[in-house]
This record gives C-alpha cells, sequence and structure tokens, in this order.
C-alpha cells in the first residue's frame, strides 16, 4: 500500500511555479494550474490533484500542448461568449473563463463561456466553487476524450465527461457536487491501483469486454462504465451537447484531452454557466433556505451503522480546513513529481 508524503502548501506551490515556468508557462498561469491542483489533493480528490503534473508535463515537452497560449473570446451575444483556449492548458483557460462568466453575469443575470481549443482541466468542482463564492449559482462541464462506454457497447464510445454544480450555503460554506459519469473516475481506479486496492464490481470491462475490478486490467485498454447504467449514459451525451458540441470542440473519437501531437490541438470542450441569485431575489434569503434544507439533512432519521449525514461538498470542506498548510501525496505522486522535474532539469 502506498505511503502518504506531506508538503507544505507553499513549498509545493513554490516548485510547480518553478516547474511550469521552465517549461514556457506564464506566471500567473503556473499560479492558476498550481492552485487549482492542489486545492483539489487538499479535498481529497487526489484523483484530480498534483498526480496529473507529469501528464501536463510530457505534453508541454512533446508540442501537444502550447506553453503560451493565449485565452480569446472568438463570439458574444449578450451573456453568452464563446471562447478558445488556443491548444494551451486546460486549467489557466477555464480559470479565465470562470473569471469571465462571473464578470457576465453580475452584468446580464445569468451567463454561459463555451471554451473550445483546451485540454483537461482537472476537477470541474474547482471552477464552480468559485462561482458559488461570488454568490451565484455555477455550473460546469467538460468533455473529454472516450474512456467510456454508452449503455450497450462493450468498447469505449464517449468521455465519462464530469459535470459539477455548486451554491453559496452561508455559514455550510459551499454545497458543491463533481462528478464524472462513469461508475468511477479514471483517475480514482489510478489512485486505487497505487494504494493496491481492487474496485466496486460493475465499474469497469477489460480490454475483451470482461467485467473485472482489478485496476491493472482496466489501464491495460479497458473500458468505464457510466453510472446507473442509461442515466450516466444520458448525461455523458447532454454535457457532449452543451459543452463540446456548443463549443465548436472535438466530437468524441476526436478528443484528445492529454494531447502530446505537436501542431494539433485535442480540443477538448468546456462549459461554465453563473446565475447571479442577487438579479431575481435576495440573496441573503437564498442562503438561508440553502442553510434550512442542509439541516433538514443532517438532522434526517439515520440508516442503521451511520452515525452522520453530509451534504453535497462537505467531506471535501473538512479535508481541506484539516489540510491547512499541508498537502498530503501519495508515494507513487511524489515519485512521479520526482520524474516530471528530472526531465526538465530540475529536482522536487
Amino acid at each position: 500500500m502506498s505511503e502518504m508524503k506531506q508538503i507544505s502548501r507553499q513549498e509545493l506551490t513554490d516548485k510547480l511555479l518553478a516547474l511550469f515556468q521552465k517549461l514556457g508557462v506564464s506566471l500567473e498561469d503556473a499560479r492558476m494550474v498550481a492552485d487549482t491542483l492542489i486545492k483539489a489533493d487538499q479535498w481529497g480528490v487526489a484523483s484530480h490533484g498534483v498526480m496529473r503534473v507529469e501528464r501536463y508535463v510530457r505534453c508541454l515537452q512533446s508540442g501537444g500542448i502550447l506553453p503560451d497560449a493565449e485565452f480569446t473570446v472568438d463570439q458574444q451575444f449578450g451573456g453568452w461568449v464563446r471562447a478558445s483556449g488556443n491548444g494551451g492548458l486546460g486549467i489557466p483557460a477555464s480559470c479565465k473563463a470562470t473569471e469571465l462568466v462571473i464578470k457576465l453575469a453580475k452584468e446580464h443575470g445569468i451567463a454561459i463561456v463555451n471554451l473550445r481549443q483546451s485540454h483537461h482541466n482537472g476537477a470541474e468542482g474547482v471552477y464552480a466553487d468559485m462561482i458559488a463564492k461570488e454568490g451565484m449559482i455555477g455550473m460546469v462541464m467538460s468533455t473529454g476524450n472516450p474512456i467510456m462506454a454508452v449503455t450497450g457497447s462493450c468498447e469505449a464510445t464517449i468521455g465519462n465527461n464530469p459535470f459539477a454544480y455548486a451554491v453559496p450555503a452561508g455559514k455550510y460554506g459551499t454545497l458543491m457536487m463533481d462528478v464524472a459519469m462513469s461508475a468511477v473516475a479514471d483517475g480514482k481506479i489510478r489512485v486505487l491501483k497505487s494504494m493496491g486496492k481492487l474496485l466496486d464490481p460493475g465499474c469497469v470491462l477489460d480490454k475483451n469486454g470482461n467485467p473485472t475490478n482489478v485496476p491493472d486490467e482496466y489501464l491495460d485498454g479497458g473500458v468505464l462504465l457510466p453510472f446507473g447504467a442509461h442515466k450516466g449514459y444520458g448525461l455523458s451525451v447532454m454535457v457532449e451537447c452543451m459543452a463540446g458540441i456548443m463549443s465548436g470542440a472535438a466530437l468524441t473519437h476526436e478528443i484528445n484531452s492529454w494531447n502530446e501531437i505537436p501542431g494539433h490541438c485535442g480540443n477538448t470542450g468546456h462549459l461554465f454557466m453563473a446565475m447571479d441569485i442577487s438579479k431575481m431575489m435576495d440573496l441573503g434569503d437564498y442562503v438561508h433556505s440553502v442553510e434550512t434544507m442542509i439541516e433538514q439533512f443532517k438532522n434526517a432519521k439515520k440508516a442503521e451503522g451511520i452515525s452522520e449525514i453530509y451534504y453535497p461538498g462537505e467531506l471535501e470542506q473538512r479535508r481541506a480546513d484539516q489540510a491547512g498548510d499541508k498537502v498530503s501525496l501519495l508515494q507513487s505522486t511524489w515519485e512521479s513529481l520526482e520524474a516530471a522535474f528530472a526531465s526538465c532539469g530540475l529536482e522536487f
């Protein structure tokens, strides 16, 4: 089983800034990458944290992802924008799209930013949380290269297309959910592998289309299954239509979220939506109702063996509070960081 290693948030941030700047990424964009990945780790979502750094580094080194790409607005109609990451890192492009959708929602009440020419952008919940902290309802979704079977199939046909929402919850912070449309996320399988654990049954197929719960059998050409059979399938199609097709991004098998092909963009698509609550009702009244709803959940009669009921996003907030200024990393993640830094002539 993989051990955990700790590092201070500041030290890890400084190291990641040095790494990405060495690869030609601006200080501003490097900070967005570091902050987003570290936040996911502190939330306890290691699958979308700094374990992804080595893969980003490989994509930048190959020329498949451009370190200095600019975020641009290509079309606008009122509060609806279609923007482009122009082949750059997905995280900085998504942070800038989030900042833009917040600004537009303050002006128009409801705003949407469709983003194309992007790549893997980490945890969608980070962006939804940013919107909620501005007193708004946030919804974020992303396409990805096919790693999931559609219901009735046994081959990778569509991305597991994550979706997140977040709303301000007053004394409870942010009510937030971030889920992939697969029964288990690809990154979580990689975490389980590093911890020497098996998957729950019914989550994946091996490369021959047979059910398995062994991470290595999935990682060796296997395929994810949608959660709730047709439910996860149907929702992943919705994300494809809204965040992919509407953004002008690539479609299913044309997507390459982890692009290492020089001169070619992986063209992942994202959607960011913000609703300024204060434009329709008193923000304080809305938050009070959310607090009341959460208390109803927390006080519900507990099933046998359950000591506490959690509201969406509570566990992530607790883990971040407990982490403080520390970041806990799997040994395998630590080793991947050492490899990433070494490939750039740096020491981690």
